[in-house]
């Protein structure tokens, strides 16, 4: 099992040592652990095993077993000299044990270009402090490896260029010391990687260029410390990752230019420091990321020319303290549900089919589209969203309209509720011309709210639905456009005198009723004439007396001069809303 320990010393006793398996060494090394004040924590028992014979063993082709085993200055490098071997060549290793042993030296611990053959290699439970443990350009042939339970107490841990083809790696609830820890080019195979309960400590890690085939990879519950964490052009494969509680620490998080594959990643739970958050340029394919509640510090989250044109992205329950970037991102999905956005959020994506924002918070800024390329979405979900800052998009070039339209499980009830959203952001930007089409879909929308309720009550509900509907579509929609146009209004206005003049026409025609002067001029005027004076002097509610109606005709009057008060009064509200903006 790991044991932390801050200092260590060893004593050589000339005693005959038997590990548990039976194996016999004439020393016996007592190892003393000690904490940062020189207590005491534990003291261990290993056998003192000659490195010559270990050496030979391994020249044979014989397997080594250094389980419970004191190794002091173990080097491949040496092993090499002795077989007369150049220093780089691959040394083949039939097969390697050490569980529960300590190693040490005063300079490197040396593992570089080993091929271990044997089906599994074992370091469970091993103690390893020096300078620098190096297994640069080792392979792991027929098995995996396990360096579960390691402590790892060096300055530069190595392993890179390894290659693990088919078995599993494993350094579950190892504990790194401070130091850099580089698996830059590791080839993991295609057996299950597993990190879980891993603690890096202090120190930069790097994943760079690493490849995971069709792995299962498991980061769960590892922890970070100060340092740069980067898998800078790593590549998952088909296999689930999960980074689940994983808590990254305080330095660049840098994850630019990963191709997560096909299986599912997951960052849920995942704790972030205040250091850069990076995603650029990564690549997705239709594999499908999550963030559900995980923490992130002060510093910026980017996924800028992140590429997934078939992946989603999502992120529920998650508070950004800093900025958010996803410009020029292609995605199937970004889905960004009851999220608390305290900084900039940049949302100019390239492609996406779907955005949402529901229930969301945003503080700041959200910068939609402001110039350049549109944005090529098809959903803009923003139901539930608390808008304390201000969002940037444009009505026509955006298609705002059809976003909210086409999203297939919201009610109209909340496409109203969004429109109004949009309405009171463009108030507050100053753009009005956007403005009044947010508000008129509003209206719209929660006109069609109001019909749906109705259509739920009792009959006399059901029965007015309809007309109540229309009415209001008729006066509010259709002839003033919810009095955000004018020009329609004047339309309008022009339209109905036109049909009360010649539905006077008629009636007169008809013998129903009939419009007489009540002057000499008056007679001088044609059946037309007559119509659309009258209709006129009724409409605008001048009444010169010049002209009687009589008959049927006097109701239409009446009826006619309403509808012009109540049309001039829409047009003088639209007109001034217009002229005060």
């Amino acid at each position: 099992m790991a044991r932390s320990f801050y200092s260590h010393r060893v004593e050589i006793i000339p005693r005959e040592f038997i590990t548990q398996e039976g194996n016999v060494y004439s020393k016996t090394a007592r190892v003393t652990l000690l904490d940062e004040q020189n207590h005491e924590i534990t003291v261990l028992s290993l056998g003192v095993p000659d490195l010559n014979t270990v050496y030979d063993a391994i020249g044979n082709g014989a397997p080594v077993n250094l389980n419970e085993c004191y190794v002091k200055g173990f080097s491949l490098t040496a092993c090499r000299r002795l077989q007369l071997l150049d220093k780089t060549a691959t040394l083949p290793i039939a097969g390697f044990i050490a569980k529960e042993s300590f190693f040490v030296s005063p300079i490197s611990l040396d593992f570089t270009n080993a091929d271990f053959t044997g089906d599994y290699t074992h370091f469970e439970g091993a103690t390893f402090v020096s300078p620098e443990l190096n297994f640069h350009g080792s392979r792991f042939s027929n098995g995996g490896v396990n360096m579960s339970n390691m402590y790892v107490k060096v300055g530069k841990f190595n392993m890179v260029g390894c290659d693990a083809q088919q078995g599993n790696v494993t350094f579950k609830n190892t504990i790194f010391d401070s130091g850099s820890k580089d698996f830059q080019d590791f080839n993991f195979g295609s057996g299950v990687v597993e990190f879980t309960n891993t603690e890096f400590g202090n120190g930069d890690v790097s994943f760079i260029n690493t490849r995971y085939n069709s792995s299962d990879v498991s980061f769960k519950v590892a922890r970070f410390g100060i340092g740069k964490v980067d898998f800078h052009f790593a590549k998952f494969g088909s296999g689930t990752v999960s980074f689940e509680r994983t808590e990254f620490g305080t330095g660049r998080v840098d994850f630019r230019t990963v191709e997560f594959g096909q299986g599912k990643t997951s960052f849920n739970r995942c704790s972030f420091g205040d250091g850069e958050v990076t995603f650029d340029g990564a690549d997705a394919n239709n594999g499908k990321i999550t963030f559900n509640r995980s923490q992130f510090g002060l510093g910026s989250l980017s996924f800028e020319q992140f590429h997934g044109a078939a992946a989603q992205l999502i992120f529920e329950k998650v508070t950004f303290p800093g900025d958010v970037n996803f410009s020029s991102a292609v995605l199937e999905s970004l889905l960004l549900p009851n999220c608390q956005f305290n900084g900039k959020l940049n949302l100019q994506v390239d492609i996406c089919q779907n955005i949402d924002l529901s229930g969301s918070v945003v503080r700041d800024i959200a910068d939609f589209y402001s110039f350049g390329n549109v944005p090529r979405v098809n959903v803009l979900n923003l139901a539930g969203m608390r808008l304390l800052g201000k969002f940037y998009l444009d009505w026509k070039v955006n298609k705002l309209q059809s976003l909210i339209y086409n999203q297939p499980r919201t009610t109209m009830d909340e496409k109203a509720e969004q429109f109004r959203i949009l309405k009171e952001n463009f108030s507050d930007l100053g753009r009005y011309s956007d403005e009044d089409y947010a508000y008129v879909e509003f209206r719209r929308c929660e006109l069609k709210t109001i019909l749906q309720y109705e259509l739920e009550g009792n009959w006399v509900s059901k029965a007015l639905a309809y007309p109540h509907y229309f009415f209001k579509k008729l006066v509010f929609d259709w002839i003033g456009l919810y009095a955000t146009e004018p020009a329609r209004v004047f339309v309008s206005i022009i339209a109905i005198y036109v049909f009360f003049s010649l539905l006077y026409i008629g009636l007169i025609s008809s013998g129903i009723g009939n419009i007489l002067p009540t002057s000499v001029n008056g007679e001088s005027l044609s059946l037309v004439g007559r119509s659309f004076y009258h209709s006129a002097i009724t409409f605008f509610t001048i009444g010169y007396g010049d002209f009687v109606p009589v008959g049927a005709i006097r109701l239409f009057c009446g009826f006619e001069g309403f509808i012009g008060v109540f049309l001039m009064a829409y047009f003088t509200v639209a007109f001034v809303r217009k002229i005060l903006r």
